[in-house]
């Protein structure tokens, strides 16, 4: 009988250190040595030897410090859109700024041209060509890029009538765009109803101080409908429709 509980005992520890033999350990650092920071925007955790890294984040970007930035149309700081000039000569490239990375917005946007340095241009009249951009944050931080504003077809510019119209002051399609027409300086444009009425009408229509803004000739503001076109361009009639939403 005891040799049958000796037999059991001798068996119990076999098996004790194979379980034990079996047994690993991950890679950890046992020591007091290193640090633990907590900030309000960053929680850095190290221990000797480690270099510290920096990283910044604004909304679409990662940038991380001894690491390839990405490349694009943006550079590593300015996140911008670029609307490139329609034809040669339309003066209708655009340049909008939507974020710089570690200053926030509102932003205030200077842009000059390369050869002229005093002179401000206004955003969204510009010939195909290098800007320099100079952005003002809403914490009076500033930067300076250069932005390159591109051509998309070097023929001769045509006209193009959009068939849509959102008068509600978000600075998208608050006007009636025709695109091209400053090219065409003489010109008649006409606004009619369903009914062929005659709500709006004007010569030298450029898209700026001569643009239809969904408001009537008496004043009013135009309710949302179907409206229609007949434009006089230097001889040549276009007609259509447009379509304005409040």
């Amino acid at each position: 009988m005891k040799h049958t509980h000796l037999i059991s005992f001798i068996i119990l520890l076999i098996t004790c250190n194979l379980v034990v033999a079996q047994t690993t350990i991950s890679r950890q650092v046992i020591g007091s040595t290193g640090a633990y920071h907590v900030g309000t925007t960053i929680t850095l955790s190290s221990t000797v030897g480690e270099v510290a890294v920096q990283s910044l984040f604004s909304v679409n970007r990662i940038l991380t410090q001894g690491f390839q930035q990405p490349e694009g149309g943006n550079d590593s700081i300015v996140t911008y859109e670029v609307i490139n000039e329609s034809c040669p000569g339309a003066k209708n490239g655009s340049i909008y700024i939507s974020d710089v990375l570690g200053c926030p917005g509102p932003y205030t946007v200077s842009i000059f041209s390369v050869d002229d340095s005093t002179t401000v241009l206004a955003q969204d009249t510009l010939s195909t060509g290098n800007y320099n951009v100079t952005i003002v944050g809403g914490t009076n931080c500033s930067y300076n890029t250069q932005i390159y504003v591109g051509l998309d077809s070097d023929e001769d510019c045509t006209l193009k009538f959009y068939t849509g119209i959102t008068p509600n002051g978000d600075g998208k399609n608050d006007v009636w765009i025709i695109e091209n027409i400053e090219q065409f300086p003489v010109n008649t444009v006409k606004i009619f109803n369903r009914w062929g009425d005659e709500v709006w009408g004007a010569e030298g229509y450029n898209n700026s101080t001569v643009v239809w803004e969904g408001i009537a000739e008496s004043g009013e503001e135009m309710g949302s409908a179907t409206y229609f076109y007949v434009a006089d361009v230097g001889g040549q009639v276009y007609k259509g429709w447009v379509e304005l939403t409040r």
